[in-house]
């Protein structure tokens, strides 16, 4: 398992679109993906699931991934979310 903490820069926050494209981002990888915010922890391959976490721009967010490739997909989610402030 590999872990990393980032604050999402989107201004929005993690709104329909952003958890659109992190879910899709996850979807493609082979690693189990969980963003862990507050006390709960969501399944990033769900949209649903992003969203019910109701992420705010500035907040901190801890991504784990957990599986044979989960170096290289930390570093596709990390790219992603860098993304979702453009």
């Amino acid at each position: 398992m590999v872990s990393k903490r980032l604050v999402v820069q989107s201004k929005e926050g993690l709104d329909i679109r952003c958890a659109e494209l992190l879910a899709q981002t996850a979807e493609s990888c082979d690693s189990k993906i969980v963003i862990l915010y507050g006390h709960n922890g969501v399944n990033a391959k769900s949209m649903l699931n992003i969203r019910s976490a109701a992420i705010k721009g500035g907040d901190e967010i801890e991504l784990r991934c957990t599986g044979p490739n989960e170096e290289a997909d930390m570093k596709k989610m990390e790219e992603a979310i860098r993304h979702l402030r453009e």
